[in-house]
């Protein structure tokens, strides 16, 4: 396991509770201790891990930082990895970079596949980049640590569902909290508003992670990622969207608005905390007559 922020440490504690071994590395060793002290071994670099795996799993910030660790000529996984050994990326990335690790990879004779997933362990969907048999014997590996397996179809095609599914669930929230604004500026309670959508059928995601900012669910927002992976996200699915041909109004109003929460105060924030800002931006000044 490489990469042990909030998922990949999560998901390395699902795989030492149902007896796999793990083998550990972060640059932070503040991060790494604590799985350490589950069971798991450490390694002094993603050269070292990947010769002592059968198959190296990664969970990092972006699109920059999985094709260092993947093909890195140095300490790079690639530069480790046994013959017929494999490396799934479960990290959000663009398709482009399935293509580049999978040639690279293919090359050689190691495999790649692109894994990205939604929720946490040990209730996580895996989108998996390729047909039904893609994993060959690692799929139990995933199985262990998952709710759900989804097969893509094609190389890259786990990394765009993922993107695609950022999009829904951010466009989601972000007119639910736009929503509950216009509530609270009608002079209604915003929390009694939402648990009215909530019976309705506008109510879910979107809505639900709106919905704890106004309730001041402070444990459920704090649990939610920085909004800075959520302006990194959208602009991974603008950039696939323009290559794809298509224009989508709503996408850029959600990039938009998570590049302006990127540049402020808000930015290493859970994201539903940007809801402040987004008061901000979308408040207009108070009209001198009222119409009907």
């Amino acid at each position: 396991m490489i990469g042990l922020g909030g998922m990949g440490s999560a998901l390395a504690a699902s795989l030492l509770a149902t007896d796999h071994s793990v083998v550990c590395f972060d640059i932070r060793p503040d991060v790494l201790r604590p799985v350490v002290e589950l069971g798991a071994q450490s390694a002094g670099d993603a050269r070292e891990l990947a010769g002592a795996c059968d198959v190296v799993l990664t969970v990092l910030p972006g699109p920059t930082q999985v094709l260092e660790v993947a093909l890195g000529s140095e300490r790079g996984v690639l530069a480790g990895l046994p013959e017929g050994a494999a490396l799934l990326d479960m990290s959000t990335c663009n398709p482009e970079v399935a293509a580049v690790i999978g040639q690279a990879y293919d090359a050689v004779g190691r495999r790649f596949v692109d894994c990205p997933v939604s929720r946490k362990a040990p209730d996580l969907t895996v989108l998996v980049g390729g047909p039904r048999g893609v994993l060959g014997p690692d799929a139990d590996v995933l199985a262990a640590v998952a709710r759900t397996l989804v097969y893509c179809g094609q190389r890259g095609a786990g990394y765009a569902t993922k993107l695609l599914n950022q999009h829904v669930k951010y466009s989601w929230y972000l007119a639910s909290a736009e929503a509950l604004l216009i509530a609270e500026a009608m002079g209604l309670k915003a929390s009694e508003v939402a648990e009215a959508i909530a019976e309705c059928s506008g109510g879910d995601s979107g809505l639900t992670t709106a919905a704890a900012y106004f309730r001041h669910d402070t444990e459920f927002v704090r649990s939610r990622a920085p909004a800075s992976t959520i302006e990194k996200d959208s602009a991974l699915v603008e950039r696939m969207a323009t290559n794809a041909g298509i224009r989508s109004r709503t996408l850029a109003v959600v990039v938009d608005f998570f590049q302006s929460v990127a540049a402020s105060e808000f930015r290493d924030r859970a994201y539903p905390e940007s809801t402040k800002l987004l008061k901000r931006i979308r408040s207009m000044p108070p009209k001198s007559t009222s119409t009907p």
